[in-house]
């Protein structure tokens, strides 16, 4: 339950911003999930999910750093969320579900670091720049060593 629900909430922050624990708590069970917001606190604070202040509105919101991604084990355990992975030269777009792109992508810049220039997320479509001379054949493969099924869903 504590595994599924925190991927939900790096979901939930990755598509929209959250300015609140209540807020989060609405969207959680928007989502079918039902928590306290003394469990959304514990779950924050081992996630690392911090607040950052926008200074153009002077408001703050949930902010994921990459490296909370790695709280969560295997977030990424298989393709799920991925709906294909195609290449152009030393680039590859990664379509997802609606909401995934940008879990995806911070996924992919930590497990995949030593390939990966960057990423460029959107809603559903993730853009993986590949360093120079990484083949797509090298990023395959690094893709199918760690997101298993991750070749059933090149194009």
């Amino acid at each position: 339950m504590k595994e599924s629900r925190q991927r939900a909430i790096l979901r939930i922050l990755g598509r929209r911003k959250v300015h609140n624990q209540e807020e989060l708590l609405k969207y959680l069970e928007k989502e079918g999930i039902k928590a306290t917001q003394a469990t959304i606190s514990r779950d924050l604070a081992q996630m690392k999910i911090v607040k950052m202040h926008n200074p153009e509105d002077d408001t703050a919101f949930f902010s994921v750093p990459s490296d909370s991604l790695q709280v969560v084990p295997d977030i990424i355990h298989s393709v799920s969320g991925i709906v294909s992975i195609d290449f152009s030269g030393s680039l590859c777009v990664v379509k997802t579900s609606p909401g995934y792109a940008n879990m995806i992508g911070a996924v992919i810049d930590t497990k995949c670091g030593e390939l990966v220039m960057g990423t460029v997320a959107g809603d559903d479509t993730l853009l993986v720049i590949l360093k120079q001379n990484v083949t797509s054949d090298d990023f395959k493969i690094h893709l199918m060593e760690k997101i298993p099924g991750a070749e059933s869903k090149f194009v």
